[in-house]
């Protein structure tokens, strides 16, 4: 990792566990996970390692608050998304299912470096029990298809796995250079036929 120039003006004021985790996701997107240290944070905005360690104990401790941050962003960009579709019947509810998922695949690969931060096994995190926005707004666009009479009952229970799973993989595929990413829009197509929604393109 490249060494923090002697020009870097030092961290004086302000919320110090914000400038933390700010300084954090821009070293990670510059240089991967595997280079994230709380040492090379702290050198990042000017304060001694020690300063650092009074806000997070270790770095476990600092890729937890990152991923609660990333994930906040993710779900953020899907609430984007969703909110420029307008109604409320079942048409309307595909369409925010697909902008959903396509808000998390063009969100991945934007951020191939926090991707990995957040799902390459730096952090652990079982979504069932991760109170996240974008698990929560996914549990809801499932339960709006269901309420529209697009999906059944049976198609509801696990849907949250299947699509996630799914959309998940097709993501890091794309950011691996495995996948297309002119080939997503097929992926959701497939997510919503095996949820039995039908299209008639």
């Amino acid at each position: 990792m490249a060494t923090k120039t002697a020009t870097k003006a030092p961290y004086h004021h302000g919320n110090l566990e914000t400038a933390l985790v700010d300084a954090a996701i821009t070293l990670v997107r510059k240089y991967g996970p595997d280079q994230l240290s709380l040492r090379a944070v702290s050198a990042e905005i000017g304060v001694s390692p020690s300063a650092s360690y009074h806000h997070f104990r270790d770095k476990e401790a600092l890729v937890t608050a990152i991923s609660n941050v990333l994930f906040d962003r993710l779900a953020t960009m899907q609430e984007r998304a969703i909110a420029k579709i307008k109604g409320n019947g079942a048409t309307a509810s595909i369409k925010k299912f697909e902008e959903m998922g396509s808000a998390y695949f063009a969100w991945a690969t934007s951020e191939p470096n926090l991707y990995r931060l957040m799902f390459g096994g730096y952090c652990e995190i079982i979504m069932e029990e991760h109170d996240s926005k974008a698990w929560n707004l996914l549990r809801e666009g499932l339960d709006e298809l269901m309420a529209h009479g697009v999906i059944d009952k049976s198609a509801r229970k696990g849907g949250e796995v299947i699509v996630w799973s799914a959309v998940h993989g097709a993501s890091s595929l794309a950011i691996e250079g495995l996948m297309s990413p002119s080939e997503f829009p097929m992926v959701l197509k497939s997510i919503q036929r095996s949820l039995g929604i039908n299209h008639n393109d």
